[in-house]
């Protein structure tokens, strides 16, 4: 199943410069969970749409940095 929708998907590297803004993400919503931060800092950067079954999080972590996330609940 993961590999059918890793298929569709395109593969990017986390840079240095994008966990640094995911640990600040971190620091200004107050929440803890790093991979929820990476979600939301390359999303925005490529202003996709996020699907996911469990939203608050991200979008407390989009709204600390001052932006919007986009995103469709699954």
């Amino acid at each position: 199943m993961l590999s059918r929708l890793l298929r569709g998907c395109r593969i990017e590297q986390f840079t240095k410069n994008q966990a640094r803004s995911a640990g600040q993400a971190l620091a200004a919503s107050n929440e803890t969970d790093l991979v929820d931060a990476a979600v939301v800092v390359t999303a925005l950067a490529r202003e996709d749409l996020v699907m996911t079954s469990d939203p608050d999080d991200l979008r407390r972590i989009a709204s600390a940095m001052g932006r919007n996330l986009v995103v469709h609940v699954i």
